[in-house]
């Protein structure tokens, strides 16, 4: 009696020891299957990255030595600058021809081009366009060409890396709302992040910007204004300006160029205030 009973306890411990067992591995084996789907679809991620990383770069490039080339001719160039036109304008189409989809997708970006297109014919239908004019121009040219140039490598890089920021919005009565811990893509602007959490009301360009254009005017419903007071010789109001927080100084930094061209940072803190001037200053 006593040995079938051992032999019964023997046959379940058996028995028990192999489905757990079975169960460990058919769970190693599905986690183990997940991983590799997840690893595969990484490479996948981290390969498209790379092709679309290069294919930017040789475009890049391209478009890079036709602009040296251009600004080499100006730079030694003693005649009027008019002749030198036809080029510059075959090298805005070339922007526009190899960054469609992005101009067609980017609204802040495409209408930056179509500023620089129209600044450009304006000059050339006036003729006679002097060096500061074309400098002018091919700055201009420049500075979008490199926003167009990061805004598609951070969009390919967005594929794969997911960035996590915090935001806050300052408000003239002092309330402030904060957006914590917020997913961004990399390669976002601060533009695209407020008006990712926010309401954007309005907002308009500012040719005094650079780089960045973008110069916003009302979020979440509060507007800026300006009061001039003619008789007493001042203006006042208020406007909405951003900042980064910098970790080593421990204290906000004034926004350095138009929320447009600023590129979130993982980790990033970021803060519009809409705060009160007045000029001159008292």
């Amino acid at each position: 009696m006593v040995e079938n009973r051992t032999l019964v306890f023997l046959t379940l411990t058996i028995l028990v020891w192999a489905i757990l067992t079975s169960s460990l591995a058919a769970f190693f084996y599905l986690q183990n299957t997940k991983y590799t789907i997840q690893i595969a679809k990484n490479h996948q991620s981290l390969n498209k990255v790379s092709s679309t990383y290069d294919e930017s770069m040789n475009k890049y490039n391209a478009l890079q030595s036709e602009h040296s080339t251009i600004y080499g001719n100006y730079f030694f160039s003693s005649v009027n600058l008019t002749t030198l036109m036809d080029s510059l304008g075959r090298l805005i189409d070339n922007l526009r021809g190899n960054y469609t989809s992005l101009l067609m997708n980017q609204k802040d970006l495409n209408e930056t081009f179509y500023m620089l297109k129209e600044d450009y014919e304006t000059a050339y239908q006036e003729g006679n366009v002097t060096r500061g004019d074309f400098e002018e121009l091919l700055n201009e040219h420049y500075e979008l060409f490199n926003l167009l140039a990061m805004r598609e490598l951070s969009i390919a890089v967005s594929e794969a890396v997911t960035l996590t920021v915090s935001i806050c919005i300052n408000c003239t009565d002092g309330t402030e709302e904060w957006y914590n811990e917020t997913n961004a893509p990399a390669g976002y602007s601060l533009f695209q992040l407020t008006g990712n959490v926010t309401t954007i009301d309005d907002y308009d360009y500012n040719p005094l910007m650079r780089p960045g254009r973008i110069r916003l005017k009302s979020i979440n419903g509060e507007s800026e204004y300006t009061n001039y007071n003619l008789e007493e010789g001042y203006s006042e109001g208020h406007s909405w300006l951003w900042y980064y927080w910098d970790s080593n100084e421990q204290n906000w930094v004034l926004g350095p160029v138009g929320c447009d061209a600023w590129i979130l940072e993982d980790g990033g803190i970021y803060k519009w205030s809409c705060e009160y001037w007045r000029w001159p200053p008292q």
